[in-house]
């Protein structure tokens, strides 16, 4: 049997098309270290699947419910087409069946992703002229679905380095349909979908900072949700505006947005408005682990305990806690056990879900000793 058979029959029994991509990632990984040199077998195996995977995916694409559905499968494709890039030395390689059903993969996806392909076309070929931001538009006003309209904001995150080369007049329609959504979504009442939307609203909008915005967003700090506040402060701040003492105070206060909080107020040298009390280094250090433990590859939520154990020294200064957590994340043997986790100011924070059993001491501080040698 060759030695992908076993995770590609579990991929092809998968509901999930997020999972599905992130199980084949593995084995893309996997060839890469071994620089492409695996067994013909294993390449015959893997390219039968992917081409069977490809067909199917022509197929489905057109009948998923929702955009984001659809953004699982095209996540899905790119890593069937890094198989196929892999285990062929050139396109030439390709039976001629295999590469026609490619082409049509490639230009089902594009299709469906205009508005990806459109801001790639804007920024990266530098086709930015008025019309074709008019184009952009024209396409992207009538789009009911919230998921798929916010692609146009995680584009102009991506490509935000590029913003101020915009021509004038591309860069003012793209302030106009800004500041046309911020008052939608003020006088709207907010699903799930547009809360996510009106956070990377929130933040793009520093980029296009007309009067009419900074007005929309000192107002969207009215609403209580501390993911908008944070990032319409982050906003506001670029744009050398004031933030309400209240809003600081309110993030300051939500463990998974405090860190962020105290770096962006330090960033402008306002860190005089973060509560005194809460400006230490285990709340700030505790609020940077528990936010990068939210993220969805993590926990995906806040612990249901954290507790600080010490810091240590390991050419940098570490912040050691543990935790616990019932997340579906973990497996069930991790559920509900006190895990090691630990936060770094240069960019070293992190956790391997290690058990703390396994490396509890005696003390606390012998125990901190232990993780140090062996986890840092």
């Amino acid at each position: 049997m060759a030695q992908f058979s076993e995770i590609l029959n579990h991929i092809k029994e998968t509901e999930s098309y997020d999972q599905k991509a992130r199980m084949l990632s593995v084995i893309i990984k996997f060839i890469e270290t071994k620089k492409g040199k695996i067994p013909q077998d294993d390449k015959t195996e893997l390219v039968g699947f992917a081409f069977v995977e490809i067909k199917k995916l022509i197929s489905a694409i057109p009948e998923a419910e929702n955009y984001r559905q659809k953004d699982e499968m095209f996540s899905y494709e790119d890593n069937l087409m890094g198989i196929v890039m892999l285990c062929h030395a050139s396109a030439a390689q390709i039976p001629e069946e295999n590469l026609n059903d490619i082409k049509a993969l490639v230009e089902l996806v594009n299709k469906e992703r205009f508005i990806e392909c459109a801001i790639d076309d804007i920024f990266e070929k530098g086709n930015n002229a008025k019309e074709n931001v008019e184009r952009l538009f024209c396409a992207l006003i009538p789009l009911k679905d919230e998921y798929q309209k916010a692609q146009l904001y995680n584009g102009l995150l991506h490509y935000q380095h590029l913003i101020p080369s915009l021509p004038d007049d591309s860069k003012k329609l793209f302030a106009d349909y800004i500041n046309g959504q911020l008052k939608f979504y003020l006088n709207a009442e907010l699903t799930e979908e547009m809360f996510t939307s009106l956070e990377m609203l929130a933040d793009v909008a520093q980029h296009f900072a007309t009067d009419e915005i900074l007005v929309s967003l000192q107002n969207l700090l009215k609403l209580e949700n501390s993911a908008i506040r944070y990032y319409t402060a982050l906003s506001l701040l670029a744009a050398k505006q004031e933030i309400p003492q209240e809003v600081i105070v309110s993030l300051a206060n939500d463990i998974v947005y405090a860190d962020m909080t105290y770096a962006i107020l330090k960033m402008h040298g306002k860190t005089h408005l973060f509560p005194t009390e809460l400006a230490n280094e285990e709340y700030l250090a505790k609020s940077d682990l528990v936010h990068w433990l939210t993220y969805p590859t993590e926990l995906g939520k806040v612990p249901d305990m954290i507790e600080y154990l010490g810091k240590v020294k390991k050419k940098e200064i570490y912040h050691i806690f543990r935790y616990t957590s019932d997340s579906d994340n973990l497996g069930e043997d991790l559920q509900g056990k006190w895990l090691i986790g630990w936060s770094n100011n240069e960019g070293g924070t992190f956790s391997n879900f290690d058990l703390y059993s396994d490396f509890e001491q005696k003390t606390v501080e012998k125990t901190l000793k232990v993780i140090k040698r062996k986890l840092l």
